[in-house]
């Protein structure tokens, strides 16, 4: 969404933001990967695991929509 202030992007799975100008991309969003640093270490307190770059040896993205089966800490919020 882009309003006079600001531009407001998400990102749902795959599909990533850019936005472009005088034929340069600047990319507005970026992928959470299982095996980056503080996602593995995110997935890790969550007491889900990182194998062969999947959470739980099955997921591609470390944040997905419906992913609540592979959050096992039920002290943390879902965002964690």
């Amino acid at each position: 969404m882009i309003t006079k202030t600001e531009i407001i992007c998400a990102n749902a799975g795959d599909s990533r933001s850019v936005l472009s100008k005088k034929s340069k991309a600047k990319e507005l969003s970026t992928d959470h990967k299982p095996d980056t640093p503080s996602e593995k270490r995110r997935i890790e307190r969550a007491n889900g695991f990182v194998q062969e770059s999947r959470v739980n040896g099955m997921l591609a993205l470390s944040r997905a929509i419906g992913d609540f089966e592979y959050k096992g800490n039920p002290i943390l919020k879902p965002e964690d």
